[in-house]
């Protein structure tokens, strides 16, 4: 049996936080004009090294939130295509530390400005107040899957 599709009355906030989520990325995806970042993966990279440079492969990792693994062959691409160069570290042999190059640099400052017209977008019509409590809200949501059913850490 065929069950109808939902309303909007039936979306729940986590449902909507979802859609928003994958909405906002679609369109920021469509508005690239570098292939490679259509990957979240090579996006998540460079705005991680644009607030911290000079850190490590694993570093990067925990920091985007991705699997080492999936860091490894997306800094791969970003090294091949000119936007990022590791550097030997040189108290540890073993370790390369992540820099932007000066196109990435330029890459990142254009998504930069892309991303605050789509959020510019997306915020339209809501007053700094209502800003302020939606921010306050999502930032409860996060904290409560950090520490479910309200255990202490």
């Amino acid at each position: 049996m065929k069950k109808a599709p939902l309303t909007d009355d039936m979306l729940t906030p986590a449902m909507l936080i979802g859609h928003i989520s994958r909405a906002q990325r679609c369109t920021l995806r469509s508005r690239e004009n570098d292939p490679i970042m259509t990957q979240n993966s090579c996006r998540a990279i460079l705005f991680c090294l644009s607030r911290e440079e000079g850190i490590t492969q694993l570093e990067l990792s925990r920091r985007a939130g991705l699997k080492p693994p999936t860091v490894s062959v997306a800094l791969k691409h970003l090294e091949d295509e000119g936007y990022v160069v590791r550097v030997t570290d040189e108290d540890d042999k073993r370790a390369a530390r992540v820099y932007l190059s000066d196109k990435g640099h330029a890459l990142e400052k254009e998504n930069d400005e892309r991303f605050v017209t789509v959020d510019n977008e997306m915020m339209a019509g809501f007053t700094p107040e209502e800003i302020e409590l939606l921010r306050s809200m999502l930032l409860r949501i996060r904290d409560n899957l950090k520490n479910p059913k309200g255990k202490e850490e």
